[in-house]
């Protein structure tokens, strides 16, 4: 019995999913999509956001932020479409350093063709740009770099004609550098992430479960700008980062080429034999408790 419990519990089972700052969970008839995308920075005064949109706002608030994303996973998976969305923006402050939160869920459909036995789920949308500017309650939260750190990058060059510059572990003598980098900086555009078939990969059989991983060795954006003091050493700094990491898991026994993942579909026979193996071991346990009952009344008319 203990042998059949352990054999059918990783079929019912599904490994739980660490969180990522961006994790797709591929699914035979869709992507869920949740990214949570930090940047943290002190060069500038963010106004104090908590906004939400999703369930509960009005279909025409929810279709503003929807379309971006369906036109940039459209552009990069075509016959894909997004079915659902909802966000959050946060802003807070703490240390003199402020931090912009954004929180999205996505279900994405159309991704994925199913052949009856197996599953290809292309998933080239995980190097999108959403391009376009998005704006809650006053606030830029995809073009930040151009809006928000550019023009206080400009300001502290103006103020300080010694300031000095690192970007992504380059040390620049002037803001030429910076100021481009800055410039072309999107939280949603991901064209720097490289094709899933590159990133790590692990596969567990038992569980019946594989997950890719991408981790960046550095941040993906990273800004710091120093005042010197007469003597050489910093008398301020003020920085910008930004290091997203993704993750892809898929509840099943997967592999990938490409951009594409591919998984088998359990056949009918596969799911009905844990299910009989299931019913076999509840009848057996039934059986067995039946029979003790029916019999502790006859042992007990015998000792008499």
């Amino acid at each position: 019995m203990i042998i059949i419990v352990i054999a059918i519990l990783p079929i019912y089972m599904v490994q739980h999913v660490n969180g990522e700052a961006v994790s797709l969970v591929v699914r035979p008839d869709s992507v869920s999509m949740n990214m949570n995308l930090v940047l943290q920075e002190n060069l500038t005064t963010l106004p104090r956001i908590n906004a939400y949109v999703g369930p509960g706002n009005s279909t025409s608030l929810v279709q503003l932020y929807l379309q971006p994303f369906r036109d940039a996973i459209q552009r990069a998976t075509s016959g894909a479409d997004v079915s659902s969305i909802s966000l959050s923006i946060t802003t807070t402050n703490s240390s003199k350093a402020w931090t912009l939160d954004e929180n999205y869920s996505l279900t994405i459909t159309g991704a994925n063709s199913n052949s009856g036995s197996e599953v290809a789920s292309r998933l080239n949308f995980v190097s999108m740009n959403v391009s376009q500017p998005l704006q809650i309650e006053g606030l830029e939260f995809n073009q930040v770099g151009p809006a928000i750190l550019l023009p206080a990058l400009q300001a502290k060059a103006a103020s300080y004609t010694n300031l000095q510059y690192y970007i992504d572990g380059s040390n620049p003598r002037n803001a030429v550098i910076p100021e481009a980098t800055t410039a072309r900086f999107l939280l949603l555009d991901f064209t720097w992430i490289p094709a899933v078939s590159t990133w790590s990969g692990n596969q567990d059989i038992l569980g019946q479960s594989t997950r890719w991983r991408f981790d960046l060795t550095a941040p993906h954006y990273n800004l710091t700008l120093g005042i010197p003091s007469p003597e050489g050493p910093l008398l301020a700094e003020y920085t910008a980062i930004y290091n997203p990491s993704m993750s892809i898991t898929i509840p099943a026994n997967a592999w990938v080429k490409g951009n594409t993942v591919y998984f088998d579909t359990p056949a009918p026979a596969e799911t009905i034999m844990p299910a009989i193996a299931l019913t076999s071991l509840v009848v057996a346990i039934g059986t067995l408790i039946l029979d003790r009952r029916i019999a502790s009344p006859f042992r007990a008319r015998k000792k008499r």
